[in-house]
């Protein structure tokens, strides 16, 4: 009778092991696992993106990491020979293309979102097995503040209080349905870095603003949000594979009611108590992000009384966290996701609009409902009824409001 296991190959003993001791067997190779940083040569933006994408491979480098930068406006993946391949057509050198499989993660620093050939990149990406930090159904929710309040409301989150505006000779009826006192704050459905964001101090400025930003694109999408007052500063959290890493604190910027670093804001660290955290990892949950960071106003017992949610990025900014905190910030995350219990298979995201929704109340106006959930309330074209209840399109998924 031979030695049991004495003749069986690397795999097999692999698969062995991993059913004797109930623990995965990670191998070299995983440890040292491959990725993409996928950037997006945008000249709008202050920083430089071409340095950024480089530094975050010089990282790589230094902790024994193999990365590729690919500039999204030329990516595509395809097989070659049974081997699935990521590819830069931006690029002028020589190495041009990367091998990805189920051992290499894409850090998605681009605003795929903006294009919906880069969304479906990104699920292209996911269907071969890939990675992504961030998904595209995260990015998706992230990108679109009213989509991101919905999914923090059914998180049972404290947010302030959001209206949609959803046509531009509607501003004041959203105003008196806010039931908030000016000032209040309009944003757009998209932008970052404090764009789209508008402080209005009266009924004629907010229906004019709103008219305004209706006709310069009236896809646009607007919300209509209470203004939180006497606050100094606002902390940006990072959370990475569902764990609370660090935080920073950003003062509002003079002579401004925003306090984004890209505007001037001197960053600082913080630390947050229990309760906190405890929070910023559930937002983090709740829009199934790998890394994002969680914008948040701390209460004035912040020990014991929850934050206020501002908004998440789904694709965080370093250098600031860096400059406040002296943390090399990219580095860390590169070795963080070593661990493989920071990883998370794509495709098992589940929206929070099945097909149902159990609303708090309903109201009727013409072919428009109204109704709240949690505190926030909505606005939505009727579409259909199904025994009664208005049934809403919301993303492309049709859903029943329930009493």
């Amino acid at each position: 009778m031979g030695t049991f296991g004495s003749n069986k190959s690397g795999q097999e003993m692999q698969n062995f092991n991993e059913f004797t001791t109930g623990k995965t067997v990670i191998t070299e190779e995983e440890k040292t696992y491959r990725y993409v940083y996928l950037w997006y040569d945008d000249p709008e933006d202050p920083d430089d993106p071409e340095a950024t994408a480089d530094d975050f491979i010089k990282e790589g480098d230094s902790v024994g990491l193999k990365g590729f930068k690919v500039d999204v406006q030329g990516a595509y993946s395809d097989l070659e020979d049974g081997v699935r391949y990521i590819y830069d057509g931006m690029s002028d050198k020589k190495e041009r293309k990367f091998r990805i499989d189920e051992n290499t993660l894409v850090f998605v620093r681009a605003p795929v979102t903006k294009r919906k050939a880069w969304s479906d990149f990104l699920t292209q990406l996911e269907r071969a097995g890939v990675v992504c930090v961030n998904t595209r159904a995260c990015m998706e929710i992230t990108s679109d503040k009213y989509r991101t309040s919905l999914y923090l409301a059914e998180a049972e989150l404290a947010q302030p209080k959001t209206v949609l505006v959803h046509h531009p000779e509607k501003a004041i009826p959203a105003m008196e349905r806010l039931g908030a006192k000016y000032p209040v704050i309009l944003k757009t459905l998209t932008g970052s870095l404090g764009i789209g964001v508008i402080k209005v101090d009266s009924e004629s400025s907010l229906h004019s603003t709103v008219q305004l930003l209706y006709k310069l694109d009236p896809n646009m999408g607007v919300l209509l949000q209470e203004m939180i007052k006497d606050f100094t500063f606002d902390i940006r959290a990072h959370v990475i594979g569902g764990k609370f890493h660090g935080a920073i604190k950003r003062p509002v910027v003079a002579k401004d009611f925003r306090s984004n670093v890209s505007l001037g804001s001197k960053p600082a660290p913080i630390e947050l108590t229990e309760l906190e955290i405890e929070h910023v990892e559930k937002a983090a949950k709740a829009v199934d992000g790998l890394w994002v960071g969680v914008d948040i106003f701390p209460s004035k017992d912040r020990k014991t009384i929850p934050p206020m949610f501002i908004e998440i990025n789904s694709t965080p900014g370093t250098k600031g966290y860096r400059k406040a905190t002296g943390e090399n910030l990219a580095k860390n995350i590169l070795v963080k996701f070593k661990n493989r219990d920071y990883w998370l298979k794509p495709n098992t995201y589940k929206s929070m609009f099945e097909d149902k929704i159990q609303t708090d109340s309903i109201e009727f106006d013409g072919d428009v409902v109204k109704w709240s959930k949690d505190g926030i309330q909505y606005e939505h074209d009727i579409i259909g009824i199904s025994d009664k209840n208005p049934i809403i399109e919301h993303n492309s998924i049709e859903v029943e409001l329930l009493r």
